[in-house]
């Protein structure tokens, strides 16, 4: 495989779902109200999606990702095949903390190239405000997470579990479809019959054969009407095998 593309396709990723604590007062509120604190005005959100929604195979795909704070960003290929590739960051994009924006992947010399297996492929981002220490080694350039969903989650969920206190993180999806090579062949053109030339039509000494000839066939006017074959001596049309008239002379010493 060329490691400066890599095949789109992706496994599903059992992420943990967002935990959090709601913390309250220990005695009843003055007349009884519940106080609770305010909810974050500004939550942190990530969004991803690709260009289109089904790519052949032997395409590019371009993918989008959004964030509305700062954050450290990891995105997941889930392969139709059950493999599970970390495609951002990368051996060629390792800088994964962003400002709040929207980015597009790949950001540098690289490209995503869509190849077999078939099927619907997925990608996941996780972004969140501390690094989950998700990075994996560059052995390759997008790196195996795991030959499985089911390995690859409980790999991600040591990670976060590691880290203490608990991070907040948040999560999205994507997915597209992967199709085969689609050839139609072109409708063939049906061949015209051809057509006798104009030849000289218009010389009533060397008229053209008035009819359509086949390729071999030869006709000569006698003077008085046109005869099939070639003349002992004298002029005569030949049809070609180009569906053309060819005028010919045919001239006999000793006859």
């Amino acid at each position: 495989m060329n490691n400066r593309r890599v095949r789109l396709g992706l496994l599903l990723i059992g992420i943990l779902a967002l935990s959090g604590t709601v913390v309250v007062a220990s005695s009843p509120a003055p007349l009884g109200l519940i106080i609770e604190p305010d909810p974050t005005p500004n939550p942190l959100s990530a969004s991803i999606w690709t260009n289109k929604p089904t790519y052949t195979v032997g395409e590019t795909t371009t993918v989008y990702f959004s964030i509305n704070q700062p954050a450290y960003v990891y995105i997941y290929d889930i392969q139709p095949d059950g493999v599970v590739r970390m495609l951002f960051p990368n051996v060629y994009s390792q800088a994964n903390y962003k400002q709040a924006g929207t980015y597009t992947l790949p950001d540098g010399g690289y490209r995503f190239r869509v190849a077999p297996p078939y099927g619907t492929e997925q990608l996941q981002i996780i972004a969140s405000p501390v690094s989950l220490g998700l990075e994996l080694p560059y052995g390759e350039p997008f790196p195996m997470v795991g030959p499985s969903p089911s390995a690859a989650t409980q790999d991600i969920h040591a990670h976060i579990m590691g880290i203490i206190p608990e991070p907040t993180y948040v999560t999205a999806w994507t997915s597209f479809t992967i199709l085969g090579y689609s050839y139609t062949p072109p409708t063939p053109t049906p061949t015209p019959s051809p057509t006798p030339p104009p030849c000289y039509s218009w010389n009533p000494f060397y008229p053209c054969p008035p009819f359509y000839g086949y390729p071999g066939a030869s006709w000569y006017w006698d003077g008085s009407t046109w005869i099939f074959g070639v003349p002992p001596s004298g002029w005569y049309w030949y049809w070609g095998s180009d569906g053309v008239w060819h005028f010919k002379i045919r001239i006999c010493f000793g006859c």
